[in-house]
């Protein structure tokens, strides 16, 4: 994969048919590798109308499968893969099955399998990449139950397997509580297995693996998750519902077993509340959404890794705290992205004049002017009544702004915006972000907001059945109440890929709420949707 998906894109438009399958395959992985699996399933749809014989079929499906684990949906891609037949593939195609099922089964606790299949897959690659293979395999089998390595034992000496026996029976040793008894039997194992490729590398104890999963966020089957949300008093129903049922509905969705447990900031205060929370050897914190008990979690300095769902007064240079936020702040970094890609040079912000316009006019001026930009104009409103009076005082002398940033309701905005084009015209373009959108109905953001650019998380500029199924559930649900359910979602998907993330700073997750990425600086970043609404 040396390419992205539009260079493969044109391979396949220029491809003659006889190769159309392979390149299908290359973009496909492509389009997933980028975190657009949305058009990486289409590719798949294509290539399973298209395939011929069964071994297309079956590449199609492991495809499939590498798709809905790139998306977090790991049971789904686990029941796909599962239902293949390896030993009919050739030896290319079962090695990338073999790799895959092996990541598969790490991610729904399927530690056994997982070593299995590494052994499996280390079977068949060169001597540089087969110790890094063996290794993965034992760190998996090292977690798997005693239980399950004698019966995987006993089917290995019954097949002859000596390897296989030897990984196993290393990883029962580390389970072996007793320093002096496990100190015996590996003196009993080196007589046994001299040779053995487990000896040729440094052993990783169980021990170790654990601490090496909870320091990088990795979470495995049965590992808990504490949440910090307000689940009574005023900010329950708002914020602190939405979002649970955000992270359970994420959960539903993964099919990954784990312990999901919530803790009530309205109820306790933030220290015992972590206090708790080590108690109960969480692995990764979610929460919380108040930015004074962010403060007071910041002030604990956690060393569970902590996905805080807003921004507190001060944030601490500690490589383990991510912000998921619906901070505004965010949209205004999206706006500047946004105009720097439409080319924009003299851009205008119009806000209300209070506090939250201010923040907002500053946010936007910051981002804009950190590439050595020269300023963002300001104009500011009163109320609606006065917003053509401003928008006249303020744009009437002036005819350079090509771009017009609106930070209001869909009525403010609608209503600047036709102020505004009387005096600029619409050589401008003209932004606005999710305080324009309730988000309830495509036909509502057409009717008030047409002709703007409007930039929001991806779900809320499109209606859907899942968005309606939400509305279902929480019935008096509006714009701010879906965004937070969307938090909610993604920052379960983005605990269970935290680890990914943070080691391959290219990568980011398709979210509810945005592409979600964790910088080389290790910030975290979230890319909303833009579009253009109406004509």
């Amino acid at each position: 994969m040396d390419h992205d998906s539009s260079w493969y894109s044109s391979q396949l438009s220029a491809s003659v048919p006889e190769y159309n399958y392979d390149w299908q395959i290359l973009l496909a992985r492509a389009y997933s590798n980028e975190g657009n699996t949305g058009a990486a399933s289409e590719v798949v749809r294509q290539m399973r109308e298209t395939a011929v014989t069964p071994l297309q079929g079956n590449i199609a499906d492991i495809i499939d499968a590498q798709v809905k684990s790139r998306a977090g949906n790991y049971k789904a891609a686990s029941n796909i893969l599962s239902s293949i037949n390896v030993m009919t593939l050739p030896a290319d195609v079962a090695n990338y099955y073999y790799s895959l099922s092996a990541r598969v089964d790490e991610a729904t606790g399927k530690y056994l399998d997982a070593g299995l299949n590494y052994l499996n897959l280390a079977d068949s690659v060169n001597a540089d990449k087969k110790a890094a293979i063996y290794e993965r395999a034992s760190v998996a089998l090292s977690k798997a139950s005693p239980k399950e390595l004698m019966n995987a034992y006993r089917q290995a000496r019954k097949n002859g397997d000596e390897t296989t026996c030897g990984f196993i029976e290393y990883a029962l040793i580390n389970k072996n509580q007793s320093a002096k008894s496990k100190e015996r039997l590996m003196k009993s194992f080196m007589e046994k297995y001299p040779d053995h490729p487990v000896l040729a590398k440094k052993a990783v104890s169980a021990d170790e693996v654990k601490d090496t999963s909870t320091a990088s966020g990795n979470l495995g089957n049965g590992d808990t998750i504490a949440v910090f949300l307000p689940l009574s008093g005023p900010y329950a129903k708002i914020i602190g519902n939405p979002v649970k049922v955000g992270i359970l509905s994420s959960y539903r969705d993964r099919g990954i077993s784990l312990n999901l447990k919530f803790y009530d900031t309205a109820a306790s205060s933030i220290p015992v509340l972590y206090s708790q929370a080590k108690a109960d050897k969480a692995k990764i914190i979610i929460g919380p959404i108040i930015k004074e008990q962010v403060n007071d979690l910041m002030a604990q300095k956690p060393t569970i890794p902590v996905i805080a769902l807003n921004q507190g007064s001060a944030q601490p240079n500690t490589s383990n705290i991510y912000y998921l936020t619906l901070a505004p702040e965010n949209d205004m970094y999206n706006a500047s992205l946004e105009m720097q890609k439409d080319h924009i040079n003299s851009p205008v912000i119009i806000a209300p004049r209070n506090e939250r316009g201010d923040r907002m006019a500053n946010a936007l001026n910051s981002y804009w002017t950190a590439d050595n930009r020269k300023g963002i104009s300001l104009c500011y409103y009163e109320d609606m009544n006065t917003i053509e009076s401003t928008v006249k005082s303020c744009l009437n002398s002036y005819k350079s702004y090509d771009g017009v940033y609106i930070y209001g309701t869909p009525l403010e905005t609608s209503k600047i915006k036709d102020s505004a084009r009387a005096y600029i015209g619409d050589s401008a373009i003209y932004y606005a972000g999710s305080k324009s959108n309730d988000g309830l109905t495509q036909s509502a953001i057409a009717a008030s907001l047409n002709g703007i650019k409007l930039g929001d998380q991806p779900w809320m500029l499109k209606d859907s059945s899942a968005k309606r199924r939400i509305q279902e559930v929480l019935p008096k649900a509006n714009g701010d109440t879906l965004r937070s359910f969307a938090i909610g979602y993604d920052s379960l998907n983005l605990a269970l890929h935290l680890k990914d993330l943070t080691e391959n700073k290219g990568q980011s997750i398709r979210g509810l709420s945005g592409d979600i990425s964790i910088t080389e600086n290790g910030k975290l970043k979230r890319i909303i949707t833009w579009i253009r609404v109406g004509n």
